[in-house]
């Protein structure tokens, strides 16, 4: 196993509910980020989990190895029988989406029903020992 640091320019801050969690990107998913994405997400599915949602309001950019990353992300919890969702996404996010034709394959959740109050609650991801194998 390898650890995956977090770069500088990408936080993630999680909300649990239940057996759901809520992750709250914030920054640049690209490709010095997607890895620790992956490897946080990896982490939490061994939680005992049912499902995750990813908040996109804060997240200001993303390249092609974010959306590749928010794509395994997707492909990971369906495989394992768990939710997925997303919320949020910014114009520079959501144009990625669309040109790319992610939005298609992606479940966007736009009417964002109960999210401002859970973004009270969230904590940062702190002392998450993440590690890829």
């Amino acid at each position: 196993m390898r650890q995956v640091a977090r770069p500088a320019q990408f936080g993630v801050q999680h909300l649990v509910c239940d057996r759901c969690h809520t992750l709250f990107l914030k920054g640049e998913l690209d490709l010095a980020a997607a890895d620790y994405l992956e490897a946080v997400v990896f982490c939490l599915l061994g939680e005992g989990i049912d499902g995750i949602s990813l908040n996109l309001s804060k997240l200001r950019f993303i390249d092609a190895t974010g959306l590749r990353a928010i794509l395994a992300v997707r492909e990971l919890c369906e495989h394992r029988g768990f939710t997925f969702s997303m919320t949020r996404p910014s114009g520079q996010v959501q144009r990625l989406f669309d040109v790319t034709g992610a939005a298609d394959q992606l479940p966007i959740d736009r009417d964002h029903s109960g999210s401002l109050a859970a973004e009270r609650r969230i904590r940062p991801l702190r002392g998450l020992s993440v590690a890829r194998q």
